[in-house]
C-alpha cells in the first residue's frame, strides 16, 4: 500500500472510530417524554336542530380545526409553560395539528421528564383555550383532559444504531479529508517540479 493510500485509510479508521463514539454517546442522551391532549369542537348545545346541523356542516370542513390549531401552536404558551414546569423554556416543544376528517385537533408537548410534559401541556391547555374560544365562538370547545402520569416516552433510535451511523459518516469524513491533504501535497509537488524546471531551462545571462 502507497503512502497516500495509507494516509487515506488511516483517516478513514480514525474518522470511524470518533463517529462512533459520538453516535454512542448521543444514545445515552436522556430521553424525552411526550404528554398529549385533544380538543373537540362542537356546535353551541342551545342550538335547533336544524342550525346544529348547519354548523356541523361548517365543522367538518375542517377550517375551524386548523384555525385552533395555529393558536394552540404558537411559541408564546412556552414561556410561561415552562415557569410551570420548572424547567428551561428551550427544553419544550410544542405542536397543535387538527385531525383529518374530524372536528378535533391534538396538542402535544414534550420535555426532558414526564412531569415536565405534563405540567406544561396543562398549563398550554388553561392559557391557550380562552383565547381559542374566543376566536371560534359561537362554536364550544371541549378539553379531554388527559388522566395523570399519560406522558410516554418518545422512541429513540438504539445506540448501536447511531453508533454505525456515526462510525459511516466519520469513515466517510475521514478518507474525504485524506484525499484533500494528498491532492494539496500532489499539486504543491507538481508546482515546484514546474518551477525547478523554468530555472534550469532558462538561457544563460537572462
Amino acid at each position: 500500500m502507497t503512502k497516500r493510500r495509507m494516509l487515506i485509510a488511516v483517516l478513514a479508521v480514525l474518522g470511524a472510530v470518533l463517529g462512533a463514539g459520538i453516535g454512542a454517546l448521543a444514545a445515552a442522551a436522556p430521553s424525552r417524554y411526550s404528554a398529549s391532549a385533544n380538543v373537540a369542537f362542537l356546535p353551541s348545545p342551545n342550538l335547533t336542530t336544524v342550525e346544529s346541523s348547519n354548523f356541523w356542516e361548517v365543522l367538518t370542513r375542517g377550517q375551524v380545526t386548523r384555525t385552533a390549531a395555529i393558536v394552540y401552536d404558537d411559541p408564546r404558551w412556552l414561556t410561561q409553560a415552562a415557569d410551570a414546569a420548572e424547567v428551561p423554556r428551550d427544553d419544550l416543544t410544542l405542536e397543535a395539528v387538527a385531525l383529518p376528517e374530524t372536528t378535533m385537533l391534538t396538542v402535544t408537548v414534550s420535555a426532558r421528564s414526564a412531569g415536565a410534559a405534563e405540567a406544561a401541556l396543562n398549563n398550554v391547555l388553561t392559557t391557550a383555550t380562552p383565547e381559542v374560544t374566543s376566536l371560534v365562538a359561537p362554536y364550544f370547545v371541549k378539553v379531554l383532559w388527559p388522566p395523570e402520569s399519560s406522558a410516554k416516552a418518545v422512541p429513540a433510535p438504539g445506540w448501536l444504531q447511531l453508533a454505525v451511523g456515526g462510525a459511516l459518516g466519520g469513515f466517510l469524513i475521514g478518507a474525504g479529508i485524506g484525499w484533500l491533504v494528498q491532492r494539496r501535497r500532489g499539486d504543491a509537488g507538481s508546482a515546484g517540479k514546474h518551477s525547478d524546471g523554468s530555472t534550469h531551462g532558462a538561457p544563460p545571462g537572462s
